[in-house]
């Protein structure tokens, strides 16, 4: 899938990048710098998905899924660095401005390029939520703003279409770099954030809680409940306090009931439960 998303984005880049060498426009080869960015990224994607699918072995014991949030890392710093360096050429197109032509075949040209990034969003969205992939919702992240970026440079054809001054393409290169890097930052901050490990989401640990407190009345209740996701796989750390009345076999029956009701609420999960008497 990453692949052939990578694709789709490289037939852009190169299509604006030859109507934006053609006409001279700054925010055209902006466009065309970020969908080259976005061939890279999502190939990116590609590769760390693939090393993300890898069952666990002797070396990662709960597998490769971290290597998710390396692609979105990956992703942020191209970003960055693709809107720093449309930000620089932008400001020096100011300094040193050139007439633009053919400013139709340029807006025609972008108006294509959105209706593509929009149906290539629509689809990166919906396998992300699938897949609970935060590679695959960077990307969507990254594609959505090409969307915008999109329009900025269609406004920003407009605007010298009709005024005949080329300051407002490098005007608008320098918002769309603004916000390209907004979202670079956006996407570095997420991906340190899960590769931090955090704990499922309170709805989430609500639900553990309540498969755990709803399973049998000889489980009296929990300790050092644990969690946290990695690729869409959940891991659940917890000791369950079962009535020391009954015997060994029920209490393991008992523990694989609660693992059981857990499963229900979250297919994708590996749960570590310990049973403790009290």
């Amino acid at each position: 899938m990453a692949l052939r998303v990578s694709g789709s984005a490289l037939l852009l880049a190169l299509g604006k990048g030859a109507v934006g060498l053609a006409t001279g426009s700054i925010a055209v080869l902006s466009s065309a710098l970020d969908s080259a960015g976005d061939v890279l990224a999502s190939f990116a994607n590609f590769v760390f998905l693939t090393i993300a699918a890898k069952p666990p072995d002797e070396n990662h014991h709960f597998g490769h899924g971290k290597a998710e949030n390396l692609a979105s890392m990956l992703q942020g710093v191209i970003l960055l660095a693709g809107g720093a360096f449309l930000a620089v050429h932008a400001i020096e197109r100011i300094r040193r401005p050139r007439p633009i032509e053919s400013s139709y075949a340029a807006i025609g040209t972008m108006v294509a390029s959105i209706v593509a990034t929009i149906l290539i969003t629509t689809y990166l969205r919906r396998n992300a939520l699938r897949a609970e992939s935060s590679a695959l919702a960077a990307d969507s992240i990254h594609y959505t703003s090409d969307i915008i970026s999109n329009l900025a440079t269609i406004g920003a054809l407009v605007l010298v279409r009709w005024t005949g001054n080329p300051v407002y393409d490098s005007l608008l290169g320098i918002s769309v770099a603004c916000w390209i890097g907004w979202n670079s930052l956006y996407v570095l901050w997420n991906a340190a954030g899960d590769l931090m490990d955090p704990a499922l989401p309170e709805e989430e640990i609500e639900k553990i809680i309540e498969a755990i407190e709803h399973s049998d009345p000889s489980v009296i209740g929990y300790r050092n409940l644990r969690t946290r996701r990695s690729a869409g796989m959940r891991f659940i750390d917890v000791e369950l306090c079962i009535d020391r009345g009954i015997s060994f076999e029920t209490a393991h029956e008992l523990t694989e009931r609660v693992k059981d009701r857990i499963r229900e609420q979250f297919p994708k999960v590996i749960i570590n439960a310990h049973a403790e008497p009290v």
